[in-house]
């Protein structure tokens, strides 16, 4: 269960919920998880974090076209996400709320039509309606980053962990939680030399999605959970001005699909995830993967490739990676010392086995044609 759900299932039982119409409370739940899969999907914003345009946008899309809606789900629509983001204090509140009062008699139009505002108004007000929550947030002035004030900002995370609503619900606690998101925004520094708000999309991918799950002191549970945890911090990172709302929705849009490729790699052991890892940059350069002649011909023609690819991973524990090696080494001379040993004791045990050769003996009668002759 996500965090939105769970918020969906507390409101369900608040005073919030018990304050609306039998009506509304039959629709509530339909309503607000059909509301917030639209959202999260065409604004990708969680439900904490709506904005007015979005709100408007969502109220005439695909969340009110489907046919089998009915005119009593329509009627309920806006008194519950009200209900619902009251219950959640958003701190936009009143201006959430307008926006859905203002978006009310187009979402009727929609839901009696069964279409989109869109389908309805032709591609001119299509663009105008879409456009509208993409627009760019009003500008604040950027943090200047310097190293005092990027250990500032770890310092307020992990303070923020502890009590941020931000970081509740989750299922990791406090220490696995800091260890997660601290080690996310040291590596896009330390390896990609972006702070927040100037990151990168391929960047947070290579990170949250390939870097750390390598992380030879990251547990499985850690890995399953790096993309909630993520997601958690983009929240709190916008929600106190040290990202925008750009910055905020490229975060969301880098760990949109990538829940499936973390459970995959927590199952596999560390030296499995190298190997899985190589094959997705193999099969990212049009190879498939699936034909291991094919792929391991690539790997041949393209060692220096894939050896950049790999070390640029496993850069942040070269340190690890040095002793790894060493060990191996060890271990390599040890069972080769091992296997000399062996062979020098077989060879010492055949040697006292061998009998020493002993002359003919030949009896008296022989001996004296031998004489003779």
């Amino acid at each position: 269960m996500n965090e939105q759900e769970q918020h969906i299932d507390q409101f369900l039982t608040s005073s919030n919920y018990h304050q609306l119409s039998a009506n509304q409370q039959k629709h509530a739940q339909d309503i607000l998880t059909r509301f917030n899969n639209q959202m999260a999907s065409d604004q990708h914003l969680t439900d904490t974090a709506w904005t007015p345009e979005a709100v408007k946008a969502v109220m005439v899309g695909e969340f009110i076209a489907d046919p089998a809606l009915t005119n009593q789900f329509g009627i309920a629509v806006v008194p519950v996400l009200r209900a619902y983001q009251e219950f959640l204090k958003v701190e936009n509140l009143a201006e959430v709320v307008k926006a859905m009062e203002e978006q009310r008699t187009k979402m009727n139009e929609c839901r009696k039509a069964h279409k989109t505002w869109a389908q309805l108004h032709g591609d001119a007000e299509n663009e105008e309606t879409e456009a509208t929550p993409v627009q760019a947030s009003p500008a604040k002035k950027e943090i200047t980053w310097t190293p005092e004030k990027f250990k500032d900002l770890l310092a307020n995370v992990q303070q923020a962990i502890k009590s941020a609503s931000q970081f509740n619900n989750l299922e990791l606690d406090d220490v696995e939680l800091n260890y997660v998101v601290q080690e996310f925004l040291e590596l896009m520094v330390q390896e990609c030399n972006e702070y927040p708000g100037q990151w990168t999309f391929s960047n947070l991918q290579r990170v949250l999605g390939m870097m750390m799950p390598l992380d030879p002191h990251i547990s499985i549970k850690q890995i399953h959970n790096i993309v909630p945890s993520a997601q958690a911090l983009f929240e709190y990172l916008k929600q106190n001005d040290y990202i925008n709302m750009d910055q905020y929705k490229l975060g969301l849009k880098a760990i949109a699909n990538m829940q499936p490729s973390e459970d995959m790699l927590a199952s596999l052991n560390r030296d499995e995830r190298e190997n899985q890892l190589v094959l997705s940059f193999i099969n990212s350069n049009g190879i498939d993967t699936d034909d291991a002649d094919v792929a391991e011909a690539w790997m041949d023609d393209h060692k220096q490739e894939v050896a950049d690819f790999m070390r640029g991973l496993l850069n942040p524990w070269g340190e690890y990676e040095r002793k790894r090696l060493l060990k191996r080494q060890r271990e390599m001379q040890q069972k080769q010392q091992v296997a000399k040993n062996n062979d020098n004791q077989v060879d010492s045990q055949l040697k006292r086995k061998k009998k020493s050769l002993q002359g003919i003996k030949f009896s008296k009668r022989a001996r004296r044609k031998l004489r003779r002759h």
